[in-house]
């Protein structure tokens, strides 16, 4: 497992080189994009693909889009020209930063190790999982209590004051680590039906909201965990990865009608789940694969690029680079509390996106990613070396909870918890990596001390490392 990860580590490193001293740009997107795909469906069955994820999106949302937007959208698109929707640099230009920096980024997410103990994937992992499982068959009922105290706090999070919603999303959140609790302990009383009625709950919120955030990329941080030790043939584990792709897209088309008929006058009054499968069916049959003009909406809200491209047009042409001013500032507001610096910076895009990029937005959401604040910061070559950094940093945080569940094992099963917002850390900001990684670590931390019976540390004596048999691994 560590030669075949070094192998793609060493062939993301040469497609970063090769664009730096060539402009083989769309050849080297797609190489990337098919790597990182290659190397998460590899993975898929053997470990928890969480980098994979997070590498495959950036790469999705920063590169892919951008590219289509120069190759469909540009400014004689007739759509793209009428919401101003087309790359307002050369193609050249962009890619020349981009490239390196996603590069740069995923370079530092697979950054080999030889401590083989805070592995992702193989006997390591497998280990952890045993003893996990171990661990839950001594208290059952742990996970129902996290999925029942978490759909509670999420029906009353939306009701409460700002200064406890944060926290109450927290609770609401560690439901999440329930459900695998639950997954994991086969012995559990009704547990496919409790599954089920948590997955249905979780859906119906996202419908009655709008907001489909949460399904989408909790769901990419739960989804390997249920193929752990499940032997799956490639071709398999590719048509699930289709399948879920063309899914997202469908809902990716359909959200805006969906959003507009169900929001403050829309004036729709009926089922909210009858009405999105009446769109997401009618947009299956009547989509039209073959024109570019059909895919705009995913375009749309999909090319991260585009803000990243502002920042560059404004960077150094408008505005000097700031050598990292405003993000010192934001690294040291994630680890100073509020009540300690009551006008700290508040992550979101707004801020942002007028400091970056020059835009004032008010009503809606969108941020100039990491991306852009590291170009805007640094420049070029400063930009790429900061995004190899972040990379090394998530890694460096994502390492260390497979080193403490040496000792805790279901810790394991806060990893969607600790890093769902990191899931989509490329159309966010680094404030947000930071406070979302720092915030809920904290919060586990508390958990652990204040209710230990959550994760019921075991006795050392009890287990040892030994590689599990066929009928012990998961799944």
């Amino acid at each position: 497992m560590n030669i075949k990860s070094n192998i793609f580590f060493v062939l993301i490193v040469i497609i970063g080189c090769l664009s730096i001293f060539t402009n083989w740009y769309p050849e080297l997107c797609f190489l990337l994009f098919f790597t990182l795909v290659v190397l998460m469906l590899d993975k898929l069955g053997k470990g928890i693909v969480l980098r994979e994820v997070v590498a495959l999106h950036s790469c999705f949302i920063c590169l892919l889009m951008p590219l289509a937007g120069y190759a469909f959208f540009d400014k004689s698109d007739p759509l793209a020209r009428m919401w101003v929707r087309y790359m307002p640099i050369p193609l050249e230009t962009y890619f020349g930063y981009a490239l390196p920096a996603i590069c740069a980024f995923t370079a530092g997410l697979f950054w080999p190790s030889r401590k083989a103990q805070r592995d992702d994937a193989g006997p390591y992992l497998q280990d952890t999982i045993v003893k996990a499982r171990t661990v839950l068959q001594q208290k059952k009922n742990v996970g129902v209590q996290l999925l029942v105290i978490g759909m509670v706090m999420f029906s009353v999070a939306r009701f409460a004051p700002d200064v406890v919603q944060f926290v109450l999303v927290l609770f609401a959140f560690a439901s999440f680590a329930g459900f695998l609790y639950v997954y994991f302990t086969k012995t559990v009383r009704y547990r496919n039906l409790i599954l089920t009625i948590f997955a249905v709950y979780v859906v119906m919120m996202a419908l009655n909201s709008g907001m489909f955030t949460i399904v989408a990329y909790m769901g990419l941080t739960l989804f390997s965990f249920f193929f752990l030790g499940r032997k799956t043939k490639f071709w398999k584990k590719l048509l699930w990865f289709l399948t879920g792709v063309t899914f997202l897209f469908l809902v990716q088309s359909v959200k805006p009608e969906y959003r507009k008929q169900t929001w403050r006058g829309g004036g729709y009054s009926g089922n909210s789940a009858l009405l999105f499968a009446n769109l997401l069916t009618e947009k299956l049959f009547n989509f039209d694969w073959h024109s570019p003009d059909a895919f705009f909406p995913i375009y749309y809200r999909t090319n991260q690029g585009f803000n990243v491209a502002l920042v560059m047009r404004r960077f150094p042409a408008i505005k000097p680079f700031d050598n990292g001013n405003n993000l010192m500032i934001n690294g040291a507001s994630a680890l100073v509390p509020r009540f300690l610096w009551p006008d700290k910076p508040e992550a979101g895009g707004q801020f942002n996106m007028q400091y970056y990029a020059g835009v004032y937005i008010n009503g809606w959401s969108t941020n100039v990613g990491p991306l852009g604040e590291a170009y805007g910061s640094f420049g070029l070559v400063g930009g790429i070396i900061f995004m190899s950094f972040l990379g090394l940093f998530i890694r460096w945080v994502y390492r260390l909870i497979f080193g403490l569940a040496r000792s805790t094992p279901l810790l394991i099963f806060w990893i969607p918890v600790l890093f769902y917002q990191v899931t989509y850390s490329a159309e966010t900001d680094t404030l947000q990596i930071m406070n979302s990684l720092a915030k809920a670590g904290f919060f586990i931390f508390l958990l652990y001390r204040m209710i230990p019976f959550w994760f019921i540390t075991p006795r050392r004596s009890r287990f040892t490392m030994v590689r599990p048999t066929e009928d012990a691994q998961p799944g």
